[in-house]
C-alpha cells in the first residue's frame, strides 16, 4: 500500500514537471492579483475608508475586574502574572532583530542573495480600528512587531537554506517557508548538485 502511494506521488510529480510551462504563467497571474489587491488596500488605508466602512462596536478588553465597585481590587490575576513574561520578550526580540539584520545585510551581499524587503513583512495597520483603546493599540503594535519579526526572519532563514542546503526532508513538512517547494527531492541525488547550483541563482526573486 505504501509503495502504491509512493508511485502515485511520483506520477503526480512527473505530471507537474511535464506541464511546468503553465506554472510560470499561473505564478505570474497570482503575483499580479496580489499586487492589485495590495494596491487597493493601500488606497483604502490612505483615505481612511476602511475604518469608516467597517461598523464594529467599541468593545474594549477589560484589564481589571472588581467584585465590589466600592472595593477596587484587581482579580484578573492571569494578566498580572503573565505580564512580565509577555513584555519580557521585548528585549530579546530587539537583540534577535539586530543580530539577524547584521547577518542579513553582510552575508546576503557576500553570497549574492537578494535582500529581504522588510516592508513586506513589518506591517502595522490593525491599530487603525476604533474598537481598540490606546493601551490595546500599543499591545497590538507590540504583537505585530514580534510576529512580523518571526515571519521576516523565517524568510531570511529560508533563503539561507536555499543557498546552503536546498534538500527536502524525507518526511512531509507543514508550514514551510517560501523557498522550500523549490528544493531538491531527496531521491534525486544524481541531479542534486546540478539543481543545487541552479538554486543559487536567485534571479527569480529579483
Amino acid at each position: 500500500m505504501a509503495q502504491d502511494l509512493l508511485n502515485r506521488l511520483k506520477q503526480i510529480h512527473s505530471d507537474i514537471t511535464e506541464n511546468s510551462k503553465a506554472i510560470p504563467k499561473l505564478t505570474e497571474l497570482q503575483e499580479e492579483l496580489n499586487q492589485a489587491f495590495d494596491k487597493r488596500i493601500e488606497q483604502l488605508l490612505t483615505k481612511n475608508e476602511l475604518v469608516r466602512k467597517i461598523k464594529i462596536p467599541k468593545i474594549h478588553i477589560k484589564l481589571w475586574k472588581y467584585k465590589d465597585k466600592s472595593i477596587k481590587i484587581p482579580i484578573n490575576w492571569k494578566y498580572l502574572l503573565s505580564a512580565p513574561f509577555i513584555y519580557g520578550m521585548f528585549p530579546p526580540s530587539i537583540l534577535f532583530h539586530i543580530s539577524i539584520e547584521i547577518y542579513h545585510q553582510i552575508c546576503f551581499r557576500l553570497y549574492g542573495i537578494p535582500l529581504v524587503d522588510s516592508k513586506e513583512y513589518f506591517i502595522y495597520d490593525r491599530q487603525l480600528f476604533d474598537m481598540l483603546n490606546p493601551w490595546e493599540k500599543i499591545n497590538c503594535k507590540y504583537c505585530s512587531y514580534v510576529n512580523n519579526l518571526i515571519r521576516y526572519s523565517a524568510e531570511i532563514g529560508g533563503r539561507t537554506e536555499r543557498y546552503w542546503c536546498p534538500i527536502k526532508y524525507y518526511r512531509r513538512v507543514d508550514n514551510v517557508h517560501s523557498q522550500y517547494t523549490k528544493f531538491v527531492d531527496i531521491d534525486d541525488s544524481k541531479k542534486m548538485r546540478k539543481k543545487w547550483e541552479e538554486l543559487r541563482d536567485f534571479s527569480d526573486l529579483e
